[in-house]
């Protein structure tokens, strides 16, 4: 397979205190190319740490990829000029921890912020995606002078307002048109917005830039009812040459469990699985060529 296949560092913590030394080597020990972290909590780690785990991940020979969400106080798609503009000073932030770990994907929810419903929402989508597409250009040209891809989330509607389907990201993409901002594929999210999940991803075509790989229930792949050979069909059809990244979570814990309604476990044996799910997901890339 010559996708790099990686893990989400939320299934392998244990806490909100990421023990970042031990999600690389455990990341590795199942033959992961990528460890997906998190820049918010990398950020708020001194420079000496930051270093050390740079160097161990640079030691172990794993890729970097960036997962990112805007605060409030940052929100692209608010009304108010101030909290757009601080949004983009917050990427602005991000981008740079991004290129400090070697990181060139930053992928999340980049138009609102998460499960924010105020009353009468469903009558200001389309305002609130206009509102963010000046802020989206200027990150996307900020993005291509680092070297990074900038990567648009669907999000489910229990989760995000806005940019629930591909359709509606690519429409995004088109009208931002920049090669350094694309879009974000989840399967967990496509199982339950899309109506043919391998159709949403051949619509997507060229702005598909990121790929989530988890279960309909965020499982590791291959343990429960996604379709993988509808999904691993349309990315040969559109030629992903991207990562996916396993974003599966194992269990709850601080915030995750209220954040990503996490309230069971979901994972027994979370090393075992991610070993199981590389093998399973590279006998899928070898069979459909990617």
């Amino acid at each position: 397979m010559k996708n790099k296949l990686g893990v989400y560092y939320g299934f392998l913590a244990d806490s909100d205190e990421v023990n970042w030394v031990e999600c690389l080597h455990r990341a590795k020990a199942a033959h992961m190319d990528i460890l997906e972290m998190s820049i918010s909590k990398l950020q708020t780690l001194p420079m000496p740490e930051r270093e050390n785990i740079r160097a161990l991940a640079r030691e172990l020979g794993l890729g970097i990829t960036m997962a990112t969400g805007f605060p409030p106080h940052g929100d692209l798609s608010s009304e108010d000029p101030a909290i757009r503009s601080n949004g983009v000073r917050f990427m602005k932030e991000q981008m740079e921890t991004a290129r400090f770990f070697g990181a060139r994907v930053i992928g999340g929810m980049l138009v609102g912020t998460g499960k924010n419903f105020p009353a009468g929402v469903q009558d200001m989508r389309e305002r609130a995606v206009e509102n963010a597409l000046g802020p989206l250009r200027v990150l996307a040209q900020m993005a291509g002078d680092q070297g990074i891809a900038l990567c648009m989330e669907a999000i489910n509607r229990f989760e995000s307002a806005y940019l629930n389907t591909a359709e509606e990201a690519v429409q995004v993409a088109k009208a931002v048109d920049s090669p350094h901002l694309g879009v974000l594929l989840d399967s967990f999210h496509m199982n339950i917005e899309e109506v043919s999940m391998g159709d949403a991803i051949r619509r997507t075509g060229k702005h598909l830039k990121h790929f989530h790989a988890c279960e309909n229930n965020r499982m590791m792949p291959g343990r429960a009812q996604v379709d993988w050979d509808e999904i691993f069909g349309a990315l040969k059809d559109v030629g992903y040459t991207g990562a996916l990244i396993t974003e599966a979570l194992a269990k709850p814990y601080g915030t995750v469990a209220g954040r990503l309604n996490i309230w069971r476990r979901l994972s027994e044996d979370p090393d075992g699985e991610m070993a199981q799910a590389v093998v399973f997901l590279k006998g899928k890339g070898d069979a459909y060529g990617l």
